[in-house]
């Protein structure tokens, strides 16, 4: 009997010391530092450098293999460098971190010429590993290099391969003749019917009936107010405005009577630091009076087939993002509760969606606007039928999601990583002819869809229908500049007829105490 417990003593204590062999020998993860790009240029491309650094962390990073140092340490070291980084600073600065390979490059922008040379060294070698080099007219060459530089690391050093967001392949032309047909249907009239400019950045609107007097409304937001404006005599004048209380973070509005009193409530969406802080606004007669407050729901008006329009929420998790299905919202005392839930694929969320019957049939399809800005349609059994083999929306306004911050595998003091709110997307039948549009913007980035800092330099709107195949533009407007935030056909001028209203940014609010914002009105009749 002894024997035998000292002989499985034994068998234990050697599978002990393999195991401890086998833990001591497991490869410890690379460390890697990621410098601040030296900025060359006439103007502040902080944002640029930030989203740089950012762009290649989320990038390189990889669980148990990258450890991608947390930038606030990065830059406290690096602090201790005057000048420009080069070579040999940033070997010294590696050391100084512990980090096995350091990533360093500048950026020189010269009037419209760009050019970025990046490098990745290895510490104890003192060797250039992989380096990347575009020059190009404009920014529109620095992101793809950036990507590039990325899969070259990737693959060439850390032997991974990185597949990247498939992409649908651009639709092909149809004839010219066809093509230059539509375009001269759908461009519209050369010039705006009205223009009226705002110095703070706005981040949503919509149109309605607020007081019940058969006249519509604008309704726009910036970050903490709501801004009501009717029109007279030719322009738009400020009718009330209401400021937020509590440090709010308003991102979203609609517009609508989903009540039934005749009188539309705005239902306005807000973040606080991790939570959901929403609220809704009524005229009582006197004034806009607060509802309902202190919601935990993002919230959203849409139009759902069979119930017209319909008001959806969808939680958020603590400083986190969206969180589970999005609902068909009920009133309940002084709030309001799940009816139950939206059928969406999986990427969908309260903001990025709308449901249509597009060939009559009774087939429901989804559109919506997926985490990377890709258009996809989707039919009612989820199978994805089309996706977009270009950019569109492009918003301005974000959540921090602290769940993302940095590499997420080693504590940072960032606050998160930027989660930018989908674009406005909506349904209307423009034409009359039974089929109804996807309205939605296509803004136009100088650094493409940047990591957590975003210039789009101009934007249009475009009314797309489906032709069985794909998701094709019948009309768009004309081309603005800045980024369209906000957009809604109705008769905002209350003449009877049609307009295209836009709300668009044309500076933002991180160009410091500088945004500006305005409104353009289209006659579509």
């Amino acid at each position: 009997m002894r024997r035998r417990v000292t002989i499985l003593l034994s068998i234990l204590m050697f599978g002990l010391a393999l195991l401890q062999t086998g833990t001591s020998l497991a490869k410890k993860p690379k460390k890697l530092a990621i410098l601040p790009f030296t900025m060359n240029a006439d103007r502040d491309l902080t944002f640029l450098q930030e989203g740089i650094m950012d762009m290649l962390s989320s990038r390189l990073a990889w669980k148990g293999r990258v450890e991608v140092i947390e930038k606030g340490k990065v830059k406290k070291i690096v602090a201790d460098f005057p000048g420009p980084l080069d070579k040999e600073k940033a070997l010294e600065i590696g050391k100084l971190l512990g980090a096995d390979y350091v990533v360093l490059g500048s950026l020189t922008v010269f009037g419209q010429s760009v050019s970025m040379d990046a490098k990745i060294l290895d510490v104890s070698k003192s060797d250039a590993l992989v380096t990347a080099f575009d020059q190009s007219e404009g920014m529109d060459g620095v992101i793809p290099t950036i990507n590039q530089f990325a899969q070259d690391i990737n693959a060439r050093i850390m032997g991974r391969r990185v597949r990247e967001p498939a992409r649908a392949a651009a639709p092909k032309k149809a004839e010219e003749g066809a093509l230059i047909s539509v375009e001269r249907d759908f461009e519209g009239p050369a010039k705006p019917s009205y223009v009226q400019r705002f110095k703070f950045e706005i981040t949503g609107l919509d149109v309605g009936d607020l007081d019940g007097d058969g006249k519509n409304e604008i309704v726009f937001i910036d970050k903490d107010t709501v801004y009501v404006y009717k029109w007279r005599k030719g322009t738009f004048f400020q009718f009330m405005t209401v400021k937020g209380s509590w440090s709010p973070n308003y991102i979203y509005v609609s517009v609508a009577d989903l009540d039934g009193n005749g009188r539309a409530e705005i239902y306005v969406s807000s973040l606080g630091n991790q939570d959901v802080s929403s609220v809704v606004l009524e005229w009582d007669g006197n004034k806009l009076k607060k509802i309902a407050g202190w919601l935990k729901w993002l919230m959203r008006v849409v139009d759902l087939p069979g119930k017209g329009k319909t008001l959806v929420g969808q939680e958020r998790a603590t400083a986190g993002t969206y969180m589970g299905d999005v609902h068909v919202l009920k009133r309940k005392g002084n709030g309001f509760s799940s009816a139950g839930p939206v059928k969406l694929p999986r990427v969908g969320n309260v903001f990025n969606f709308v449901l249509a019957d597009f060939d009559g049939k009774g087939d429901i399809y989804t559109t919506l606007l997926d985490p990377y800005e890709y258009l996809r349609v989707y039919d009612q059994k989820g199978e994805e039928l089309w996706k977009s083999g270009e950019y569109f929306g492009g918003s301005l306004a974000y959540m921090l999601d602290a769940e993302q911050v940095g590499t997420g595998d080693i504590p940072m003091a960032d606050p998160g990583r930027r989660v930018f709110i989908p674009s406005p997307v909506f349904l209307i039948d423009l034409d009359k002819d039974g089929r109804q549009e996807v309205v939605i913007c296509q803004n136009h980035s100088k650094t493409q869809r940047l990591s957590d800092m975003r210039w789009f330099s101009s934007g249009k709107i475009h009314f797309m229908t489906w032709d069985g195949v794909s998701l094709i533009s019948r009309w768009t407007s004309r081309k603005l500049s800045g980024a369209a935030v906000g957009y809604k056909v109705d008769d905002v001028d209350n003449d009877g007829s049609l307009e295209l209203v836009v709300a668009s940014v044309t500076k933002e609010s991180y160009f410091l105490g500088m945004p500006r914002s305005r409104i353009v009105v289209y006659d579509l009749e």
